[in-house]
């Protein structure tokens, strides 16, 4: 798995498309059905990202690295981790600036949020009218970001042990997170298939 400034980053395209790369963990079942084209397309590429992610090695040899102080939970944090990596050495892995980036970002979640799961709209509001994705794309604003994520989920992990053990790992997490980056980057969408592709409605003839 990566996370939302990693889905969007992945998800080049239009923005609906980047929209649905974005809300992919809140749709399913009939709401996912009546989604547009396009962002039905950014949906499935999100799972196909985190189909991927799960599987390569960087990211399980940097879960093994968390493991032994986060648990279960490692690779939760690799995954919000990838995020900071991701903002921090953003120059090295896009020529597209991030400011601009995140401004399109946020154009098309005001342009589609309707679309989006209702209980998605706190997290909306803040992404549009608050700097939430700055914070995703620096180590300091994930640390922080860190605190209210445990809290808000009610994990029973300390803040301040996961956030010390990502900083203790710092130096064999950014070389295995970049490597994956580096890889990740040039990762492709599939080609854009209609609705009734992605959403049969009757099984196909044997």
């Amino acid at each position: 798995m990566v996370h939302h400034l990693g889905h969007t980053f992945l998800a080049r395209g239009e923005a609906a498309f980047q929209f649905g790369a974005l809300i992919a963990d809140g749709v399913r079942g009939a709401r996912e059905k009546l989604l547009p084209a396009p962002i039905a397309a950014g949906v499935a590429f999100h799972r196909q990202i985190d189909w991927q992610t799960d599987r390569h090695p960087a990211f399980r040899q940097a879960r093994a690295l968390l493991r032994p102080a986060l648990g279960r939970y490692a690779g939760v944090f690799v995954d919000l981790w990838l995020d900071a990596t991701l903002g921090e050495n953003w120059s090295a892995l896009s020529a597209f600036p991030l400011p601009p980036f995140i401004e399109a970002l946020q154009e098309a979640i005001r342009a589609y949020r309707h679309y989006g799961p209702p209980t998605w709209e706190a997290f909306f509001r803040a992404a549009t009218e608050t700097d939430l994705f700055y914070r995703f794309a620096s180590y300091e604003g994930m640390s922080k970001h860190i605190y209210d994520f445990i809290s808000r989920r009610q994990l029973p992990l300390s803040p301040a042990l996961v956030v010390h053990t990502l900083h203790a790992c710092q130096s064999q997490l950014e070389s295995l997170l970049m490597a994956f980056w580096q890889e990740a980057r040039h990762w492709q969408p599939p080609p854009l298939r209609p609705p009734s592709e992605l959403y049969p409605s009757s099984p196909p003839d044997s």
